[in-house]
């Protein structure tokens, strides 16, 4: 009789055992699959500093450019509105970022100093690329842009054109 109950309790652990096994194996594979409660879904956060001054905005999307005398500008125009991550400096003015447009698709990429966008990197739906350094004053000017069709070189040294010579025919 004895060994009749130790029979039984012993498979009826077997059962819990499996059953435990079994329903955690499928709260684990529900949570890995179910992540509805693990993403966040917002239209921007905002980083400040310790003095309150936003210095990264994520968003879709963004609020125009802050310059240095605390105003919003409508720099973009209607074409635009964009949304990415954006950089701001201790004074609260846009210094770069890495955005897409929502008028062309682009995708850019630039490093803005206080007064232009002396870095920009962009990258167009179908598939062109262009790199644009330019100087403070705009005089001095660096463009390298790709496409299917094409490739091109061009600089512009004290706002003139800069020959360049290649394996021209």
């Amino acid at each position: 009789m004895k060994k009749r109950f130790f029979q039984l309790v012993g498979i009826f652990n077997v059962f819990a055992f499996s059953f435990y096994l079994f329903a955690f194996t499928q709260k684990e594979n529900a949570k890995m699959t179910n992540l509805e409660h693990q993403i966040l879904k917002v239209k921007g956060i905002v980083i400040v500093d310790s003095l309150g001054i936003e210095r990264v905005i994520i968003g879709s999307h963004l609020p125009e450019p802050n310059f240095a005398n605390g105003n919003r500008l409508n720099a973009r125009g209607k074409t635009g509105s964009v949304s990415g991550v954006m950089l701001y400096d201790a004074e609260g003015q846009e210094r770069g970022g890495y955005v897409t447009d929502d008028y062309y698709g682009n995708a850019f990429m630039s490093l803005d100093s206080k007064a232009s966008m002396p870095i920009l990197l962009i990258a167009e739906p179908q598939g062109s690329g262009s790199l644009l350094l330019n100087s403070r004053n705009g005089k001095n000017k660096v463009n390298i842009s790709v496409s299917d069709d094409d490739g091109t070189l061009y600089f512009k040294k004290n706002n003139k054109d800069v020959k360049i010579y290649g394996d021209e025919k």
